[in-house]
């Protein structure tokens, strides 16, 4: 049996296993009641906190982390834990508005927005639009990542393996959304863990111990505190000003805060969610230098494919299935999220008269749409992946001082609707005008200055509409 055909059944193998489970799972309590719009959209607000947990884990690691991450860590050592640091800083943050977020009932990051300004289509619809760029960026970026990286191995033509994940995508998110997604996750979640130690394990020892790892690799990339900002100035201070940004706006974080069942478990589950997924970038890091302490001449982003092709084959077949499950977690994660916001922060805004059945089916709809956009978009127009990897920064920068800088200044009677209008246009518009210029400071940090600026200052010009005071 060649490896193509071993690589292969153990994909199958897997998904078969996690989609008949979840599929279990998610219709236990449901076998005489119909798919609700809140299944769909934040699991009904009834999962557990294990799944929440698992589901959060899953989305923040993504094959982000199993390609991109272990390339860092071959070429950066350490940095990747300051990476990580900062990307699970933004759930630590988010822990402190969590039972407000719950108390208030959201269910999109559009709808925090108007709580404060009141009812409004503009605010609506363009917070809408600002949030769908990046879990639609996600969903194209790792249809192609996962397309070059199998190729590689199997020999199947790119665009077969982008059309094949993502008609799988729909299977995961089609049945009931965020409820078989989040499900979904966890059991992938945990596959991950199980799987990643064992892959780790073998580089270890492939590469002859982690002692000599650590001997036969460059010293500036593991010597700490220095190895930390290995990567230079530079790509230091824009991480800092853009992934935590980013992450705080990433709906599909706050949707699964707001799928939490029990309200006084939300925080301990952003908490282990973070300490999980540091957890993952520790991973990164041990796979990344095992792979450079055996072959240094290898071009970053090729470190997992080549470990992938020297590993024994029993090996090869559960690392497979490990960057299967992730890949595919975060691709039907992003559809999700994305669809929600086509669904209920648009096509809903525009026409308020959909009843529920309906609202469910266009969302099933939409995810097909969705996802042969992102497979387009994949197979044919690759140089867009790279303007799309730049929407976490105009995400940050439109979206970050709306919601917080309101939030904390919610009982101060400031904000209002034009001033948060403003704050979202000022923050894209600045970000795209400082990108053309060669700054110290990082284009990210002055789009976010300049909404601050604007929603201020257009709060106290904007004598129509009432300001927003939570009492």
């Amino acid at each position: 049996m060649s490896q193509t055909v071993i690589i292969i059944l153990a994909i199958l193998i897997t998904l078969a296993l996690t989609y008949g489970l979840s599929m279990v799972l998610t219709r236990k309590k449901e076998k005489d009641q119909s798919v609700s719009v809140d299944d769909w959209e934040v699991g009904g607000r009834e999962l557990p906190l294990y799944v929440v947990v698992g589901t959060q884990f899953a989305t923040a690691m993504g094959g982000g982390i199993l390609v991109g991450q272990v390339g860092n860590g071959f070429s950066n050592g350490f940095s990747v834990m300051l990476y990580g640091i900062l990307c699970q800083l933004s759930f630590v943050i988010l822990m402190f508005i969590a039972k407000w977020l719950r108390d208030h009932q959201f269910a999109t990051v559009p709808e925090i927005l108007l709580h404060y300004t009141g009812p409004s289509k503009v605010v609506r619809i363009l917070a809408g639009i600002m949030t769908i760029v990046v879990p639609f960026g996600w969903c194209c970026s790792n249809l192609t990542a996962f397309a070059k990286l199998y190729t590689t191995i199997t020999g199947i033509p790119i665009n077969v393996l982008i059309c094949v994940m993502a008609a799988l995508c729909l299977l995961f998110v089609l049945p009931s959304g965020l409820k078989t997604v989040a499900w979904t996750d966890f059991i992938f979640g945990c596959l991950m863990v199980i799987v990643g130690t064992a892959v780790a394990i073998v580089t270890v020892n492939m590469a002859g111990g982690m002692n000599h790892i650590m001997t036969t690799v460059p010293p500036e990339i593991v010597e700490l505190p220095g190895s930390l900002f290995s990567v230079g100035l530079s790509t230091t201070v824009l991480w800092i000003f853009s992934l935590t940004p980013g992450g705080l706006t990433n709906q599909m974080y706050y949707q699964r805060i707001l799928a939490c069942k029990d309200t006084n478990k939300v925080k301990k589950s952003l908490l282990i969610s973070a300490g999980c997924a540091l957890l993952a970038y520790v991973w990164a890091v041990i796979v990344g230098l095992g792979v450079r302490s055996m072959n240094p001449s290898l071009e970053s982003e090729m470190a997992t494919g080549w470990l992938m092709n020297e590993m024994p084959i029993w090996c090869v077949a559960i690392f497979s299935g490990l960057v299967v499950c992730t890949i595919l977690s975060t691709i039907s994660s992003g559809v999700q999220s994305v669809v929600v916001n086509l669904n209920r922060d648009i096509y809903r805004v525009l026409k308020p008269d959909v009843d529920e059945k309906k609202a469910v089916r266009i969302s099933r709809v939409l995810s097909v749409v969705v996802l042969i956009c992102a497979a387009v978009l994949a197979m044919f127009f690759p140089q867009v992946l790279s303007l799309l990897v730049l929407t976490y920064s105009y995400s940050a920068a439109g979206l970050v001082c709306p919601i917080f800088l309101s939030y904390i200044l919610r009982k101060k009677g400031i904000i209002t609707k034009n001033g948060v209008i403003a704050g979202m246009v000022a923050g894209i518009v600045v970000c795209a005008v400082s990108m053309q210029f060669e700054s110290v400071v990082p284009y990210v940090i002055w789009g976010c200055l300049a909404s601050g600026v604007a929603m201020v200052v257009f709060s106290k010009l904007d004598h129509k509409n009432p300001v927003y005071q939570e009492l």
